[in-house]
């Protein structure tokens, strides 16, 4: 086979090994654009490898396929199979395509059916600087996440640009103090500024496509608690009130009534579920231990 033939096969499955490696570096200290970026990195490449593999099995009898690929692993990338690698990889576009696009009807087709309505900026927060929608909506759940769209015309013009969009329910509103309202808020653009809204909401959407890929979900899953985390330390610097969203953290999670109206953008107390009670308390302790490190002194009323 022709020497270029096997550079495409073996190149990429070096790239995908070195993606993983450096977000595996990135991931306890880098920037989360970085974090974020090389996550979607390795799970288009991670596409194409899984995508490749089933094409691979069927094209070599289904069962007996299998059987042949246990025995010999690195069966797959044997320079004959770079037709299969190619219809790999456009099986993977056509399912990361398929996610994006749902991805975007979620947010839209929520948007239209929750009827949410324009909510005040508040007046301690800057102004986002990219185009920001904060909308409230008729739920009895306390809760608030985030997500961009993506619009095809800006100001009448045709081209495309982000439209970043923060959700508050009306049980959030009801049952936070004002500043503790600001601090979710301030939590949610913590999201979006660290490119959140764009990566994570994504990745969600497609481990619940790809529900029996372990590989997909633990990412997700890793990537949504870094970022909460994250979040809350965006907050807290934007508020200088890490008591007011430790607060907020415990008044949303006492008792919440079903699971999150939007499945695909993470709430503002995570995953829900035991494992998200779990890291809801590591992150109000986490808050505690902020404001008790005298680093924000106590507004009034804190």
């Amino acid at each position: 086979m022709h020497p270029a033939v096997v550079v495409l096969v073996y190149v990429p499955v070096a790239i995908w090994v070195g993606t993983g490696v450096s977000l595996l570096v990135a991931f306890p200290r880098s920037a989360p654009g970085v974090v974020l970026r090389l996550a979607a990195a390795f799970l288009a490449l991670w596409a194409i490898l899984a995508t490749t593999t089933l094409v691979w099995v069927l094209a070599n009898g289904g069962a007996s396929g299998v059987m042949t690929l246990l025995r010999s692993p690195l069966a797959i990338f044997e320079p004959q199979y770079a037709l299969l690698w190619a219809a790999g990889a456009l099986g993977a576009f056509g399912v990361l395509a398929i996610a994006f696009a749902l991805n975007q009807l979620a947010g839209r087709g929520f948007l239209h059916l929750a009827g949410a309505r324009p909510f005040s900026w508040p007046a301690r927060l800057p102004a986002p600087v990219v185009r920001t929608s904060l909308l409230a909506y008729a739920s009895d759940r306390p809760e608030a996440f985030s997500f961009a769209l993506l619009e095809m015309t800006d100001r009448g013009r045709p081209r495309p640009h982000r439209h970043e969009v923060i959700l508050l329910s009306q049980g959030l509103l009801d049952r936070l103090s004002p500043d503790e309202v600001e601090a979710v808020i301030a939590h949610e653009v913590g999201h979006l500024k660290d490119l959140d809204g764009r990566y994570l909401t994504f990745f969600r959407t497609l481990a619940r496509m790809m529900r029996w890929d372990p590989v997909l979900a633990s990412i997700a899953a890793s990537l949504t608690r870094r970022e909460e985390y994250r979040a809350d330390d965006a907050a807290v610097a934007l508020t200088g009130r890490p008591m007011a969203l430790a607060r907020a953290l415990f008044k949303c999670s006492v008792d919440p009534p079903g699971p999150s109206a939007a499945g695909f953008a993470a709430s503002f107390l995570g995953p829900g579920g035991r494992r998200g009670r779990g890291e809801t308390v590591r992150r109000i302790e986490r808050l505690v231990a902020l404001a008790e490190s005298g680093a924000y002194p106590p507004p009034s009323g804190d």
